[in-house]
């Protein structure tokens, strides 16, 4: 017998699987009552309606897309709005008040404070009966008209907060860019994108949540492995899709997922209608990279939030095309340089060619042991794509280090594992010529 409001839910669940819908919708009904503000409840209860092509479904979108608009949540609201559409039910109405409430300069745009989520732990009361005698009509249609009703809902945030690249846009661009994503419905395990594939959309979450797993290793020790979880409100996918680079990770679906996509092909057409969409993504993008960059990038570990903030403001930024050399091999290291988006490669000149020997990506950090050692860079860095680079100037760079030992530590680290790592890879392609190395306090340098 369930002891919680998990357990019921579960149990609801679980009829479902086995196809005692009747049974499911008695307990979704018991459901309702308890967790009247639990939208992804009636969002489930939906979903039931619309499987079993039951018109009742809409409403309950309705009421949904409605909700959520006001409450904070325009990617549900958005979802709601598709599956009307699929219903063949006009949206016009609903479409608006969601562009009214995120679009660009809209007042209501701000800082909110997100409800707390139902409290599933609640013990159910004693002696409940799950199946309550009751006519299937009687259960399917006041069922229906509990999800839908939403005149006792009053207590709105005053103001939402903005929505990731569509709250940049005008209300007739962000109509327009509504217009074109795609409801994509993934079930649990199942790939959303793959590692190496070609980056060909990128995807809202808007319910349920994601896995992100890497490869890691070659050969006998290739594995894939989990490097992240993302939830409602996320996005992924446009950094492959703006850089045209492959796929750096695997996206799977944790349980029941929905997502909106919006393809390669409807970016440049609305690029062609709307001049300002790729640049809100850009810079959406690069908010995003340097967030990641502060929160995970060692060379930032040693400072607090609002020194990280400081030190950032150092760098300068520049947008270079594909092979742009940055670092020469025998000149001065101008700076640091921090990849924030794009590909580098590391070549060494060997007498008669370049000869690779690293891929550097977003996050790594190049120049940094010519300027440790004050000499020339003994090898070139180039970009494989259009790229993003952070700069910080070598007369910016020496007292940094020197203020702060646990940087100078890191970046000691780092030319010592690239060392390591170059040392083999000489020795494995035989690149024995004195031309391409060069030795300083009894160490080989690279950039």
């Amino acid at each position: 017998m369930p002891q919680t409001l998990m357990d019921l839910k579960r149990e609801a669940e679980q009829r479902l699987a086995t196809g005692n819908a009747l049974g499911a919708l008695k307990i979704y009904r018991l459901l309702l009552e308890a967790l009247p503000l639990d939208f992804d409840l009636r969002f489930e209860i939906a979903d039931i309606f619309l499987q079993a092509r039951d018109p009742k479904a809409g409403a309950i979108l309705q009421a949904v897309a409605t909700h959520c608009t006001k409450a904070g949540e325009p990617l549900k609201a958005l979802v709601a709005l598709k599956l009307m559409e699929s219903l063949g039910i006009a949206t016009a109405p609903l479409q608006d008040a969601l562009v009214r409430h995120y679009s660009a300069g809209a007042p209501t745009l701000g800082r909110s404070v997100r409800p707390a989520p139902p409290d599933y732990t609640l013990p159910l009361r004693d002696g409940i009966d799950l199946d309550y005698d009751m006519p299937p009509q009687e259960v399917s249609h006041g069922l229906a008209q509990m999800a839908a009703y939403t005149d006792n809902i009053e207590n709105y945030p005053p103001q939402v907060p903005p929505l990731a690249i569509f709250s940049a846009l005008q209300p007739q661009h962000f109509s327009r860019l509504v217009s074109l994503l795609a409801l994509r419905r993934h079930r649990h395990g199942e790939a959303i994108v793959r590692e190496a594939e070609p980056g060909e959309a990128l995807f809202f979450i808007a319910c349920g949540e994601v896995r992100i797993t890497r490869n890691t290793g070659t050969g006998a020790a290739a594995r894939e492995v989990d490097i992240a979880r993302l939830g409602p409100g996320s996005l992924f996918g446009e950094m492959a899709l703006l850089s045209n680079e492959p796929r750096t990770a695997s996206v799977y679906a944790e349980g029941p997922v929905d997502v909106l996509e919006l393809r390669r092909e409807m970016v440049h057409a609305l690029a062609a209608e709307i001049p300002d969409i790729r640049g809100a993504m850009m810079r959406f993008m690069q908010d995003r990279l340097i967030a990641n960059l502060l929160a995970h990038n060692p060379i930032f570990a040693p400072f607090d939030a609002a020194s990280r903030k400081q030190l950032l403001a150092r760098f300068v930024g520049h947008e270079v095309p594909a092979g742009t050399i940055f670092i020469e091999q025998g000149k001065a290291g101008a700076g640091l340089f921090v990849i924030l988006q794009g590909r580098a490669e590391v070549l060494t000149w060997s007498g008669q060619s370049f000869v690779p020997v690293a891929t550097l990506g977003p996050g790594d950090v190049a120049g940094e042991i010519s300027l440790l050692h004050d000499a020339p860079a003994t090898a070139t860095v180039r970009t494989l794509g259009s790229a993003t680079l952070l700069f910080l100037a070598r007369e910016l760079f020496h007292p940094l280090v020197e203020a702060v030992p646990a940087l100078r530590d890191h970046l000691r680290q780092l030319a010592d594992a690239r060392l390591t790592d170059t040392r083999d890879k000489i020795a494995d392609a035989r690149l024995t010529d004195d031309d391409l190395l060069e030795d300083v306090d009894g160490d080989f340098i690279l950039v």
